[in-house]
């Protein structure tokens, strides 16, 4: 991806608050990942709707994929498209112990998701809204099957993301859907007001969606202390640092004052971070 086209993409997000990367995932890529999402999808127990949370009930959602295969994780750390944007987009200028050109923002949660009958209101990722120039957080979504709005594509407000306030359903009617087809990538700044509608097809329309925050947010699940030796071991330092292993906090005082650190400090292994 050249300078030019990273440009056009940040100023697309900072505009309108999202943006799509044409053809940004290999065919075979996407093919084996949705493979792998529906073998995990049938032999996972079907979760109780009263224990999801309300935005994702009726729909089907694959949570904590970032312990199940090191392709879902790759599938963004290797893809130099998306790890352009995020970095420019999500990267703190004041993080010393790690190179600029390298990423310091971390992995929120990596999910799976297909729209079910049921729209999903409008919403932010969030958690807070702000009109600040600075993103703190946004949403990577690899699409693997093709998105319209009969199969339930994600829809969105433009320019909302600058609005300060919580979403708010009676923008439904400005609400514009994000047609995309399979090896697509849809960038959307956390704050956006989006959601999805009903996927009336009966067919899946499955994503892989991926939530990048600055390295001082906290991550939806304890990522650094339940991910797999296995995995870890064959992680770059660069992921590593992405799946929040170099802003672990502190145990005490006596361990470090320091939230951050960088590649020099990284463990051996993820019980190492434990003892």
């Amino acid at each position: 991806m050249t300078q030019e086209s990273i440009a056009l993409h940040l100023s697309a997000l900072a505009d309108e608050g999202y943006t799509v990367i044409r053809a940004g995932i290999a065919p075979g890529e996407i093919d084996a990942i949705v493979s792998r999402m529906r073998q995990i999808h049938a032999a996972r127990k079907p979760a109780d709707d009263t224990e999801q949370p309300f935005l994702n009930r009726g729909h089907d959602t694959l949570y904590n994929l970032q312990r199940e295969d090191l392709s879902f994780i790759r599938a963004f750390t290797g893809n130099e498209q998306v790890m352009a944007v995020v970095r420019s987009l999500l990267n703190d200028a004041w993080y010393k112990q790690i190179a600029s050109e390298r990423p310091n923002f971390i992995l929120r949660a990596l999910a799976g998701r297909s729209s079910g009958e049921r729209a999903m209101p409008l919403h932010i990722d969030s958690f807070v809204p702000s009109s600040g120039t600075l993103c703190i957080a946004c949403q990577v979504a690899l699409v693997l099957e093709d998105q319209t709005p009969q199969r339930g594509c994600t829809i969105v407000v433009p320019r909302s993301h600058l609005s300060d306030r919580y979403a708010d359903q009676s923008a439904m009617a400005q609400a514009v859907p994000i047609e995309t087809r399979a090896g697509d990538i849809v960038i959307w700044d956390s704050r956006l007001w989006h959601g999805a509608l009903g996927n009336t097809t009966g067919a899946s329309r499955w994503s892989l969606i991926a939530t990048f925050v600055r390295w001082w947010i906290k991550q939806n699940f304890d990522i650094t202390g339940t991910l797999p030796e296995s995995i870890y071991r064959q992680l770059t330092d660069d992921e590593k640092a992405v799946l929040g292993y170099c802003s672990l906090p502190p145990r005490d005082e006596h361990e470090r004052t320091d939230m951050k650190t960088g590649h020099g400090q990284l463990k051996p292994t993820v019980a190492a971070y434990r003892r």
